[in-house]
């Protein structure tokens, strides 16, 4: 053999090695936030130095939704909007005070509604109604004055009006987002994770969309995990996507190149009901498990 060959051989080796290792499954055991004040948290930001929790509540009894403001290490818990919401679930910050709040009790049977409030006077600002809304369930802002929310039970986008941050309008809408479940904006792309827990079918990958509702399809051709998505951030180039697991026990967090689609790292271990994760500037996953009612965290290597 001669040495061309053998520097061929050894050059395949070091390229393969490369490749298997953006795909190896990392574990990582996440740290506990003492949160104690939940009652089934779905969303989460950190804000300001503040974490802000969304908490469905306790579904036999009416507008038990609420926020919760805690410091990061869980103390110093703050209650917002009691009494004024019915089961409160993707949420995002239009302002340093002003969110923008998916509000809906499904299992009720209630209409959906998408909430303006101020999180400094602990006030609701306005709400906008949408009758025939199955399950209002994540947010997120495209710009000032547009907001986008996913409708997972009618596998729908509602695009959204905001005029001076005191009213809401419904622009428009695109149908066959299936199993629309956690979004995501970026650089003029919606990202949307999918999952069929409310009967729908197709789901379970990722798909993508204009801003302005153009070119809907699958982001990549493969099912991700179990299928069961929930919550998706874009973080630094790269696409973080929850998966509850096959029995919701198993729950991990995968990692995608947001430019080549490759899955880089599959992040696991501790994890149950993993719902609307954050991944915040400061290099860090905050993950609400709606199973448990704990807040756990993952800080990411930089």
């Amino acid at each position: 053999m001669n040495k061309f060959i053998i520097l061929l051989i050894f050059i395949s080796i070091i390229i393969s090695c490369s490749e298997n290792k953006k795909t190896e499954t990392v574990l990582k055991d996440p740290i506990v936030i003492n949160a104690e004040a939940t009652s089934s948290p779905e969303s989460i930001r950190l804000k300001n130095g503040k974490l802000y929790i969304s908490n469905i509540g306790d579904a036999d009894i009416d507008r038990d939704g609420f926020f919760l403001c805690i410091n990061e290490d869980g103390s110093n818990p703050v209650r917002l909007f009691e009494g004024e919401l019915d089961a409160p679930r993707g949420f995002y910050f239009i302002t340093d005070d002003i969110i923008a709040i998916a509000d809906q009790d499904a299992d009720k049977g209630l209409a959906g509604n998408i909430v303006l409030a101020n999180v400094k006077d602990n006030s609701i600002i306005t709400r906008l109604t949408i009758e025939d809304a199955k399950l209002l369930n994540d947010i997120v802002s495209i710009d000032d004055s547009t907001i986008a929310v996913t409708d997972t039970g009618n596998s729908r986008i509602y695009f959204i009006k905001i005029d001076n941050n005191s009213s809401l309008s419904i622009l428009s809408s695109v149908d066959n987002v299936y199993g629309a479940n956690g979004i995501a904006f970026n650089d003029g792309i919606l990202y949307i994770a999918s999952s069929g827990f409310m009967g729908a079918e197709n789901t379970g990958y990722v798909y993508s969309i204009n801003a302005d509702g153009s070119n809907l399809g699958k982001w990549n051709d493969s099912i991700v995990g179990s299928g069961g998505l929930d919550g998706i951030a874009v973080y630094n180039e790269k696409l973080y996507v929850s998966d509850w697991g096959e029995n919701g026990t198993n729950a991990c967090i995968y990692v995608f190149d947001l430019n080549t689609k490759e899955q880089l790292e599959k992040i696991e271990g501790s994890l149950k009901g993993a719902a609307d994760i954050d991944v915040a500037d400061n290099n860090v996953i905050y993950i609400p498990e709606l199973a448990t009612g704990m807040i756990k965290k993952i800080e990411l290597s930089k």
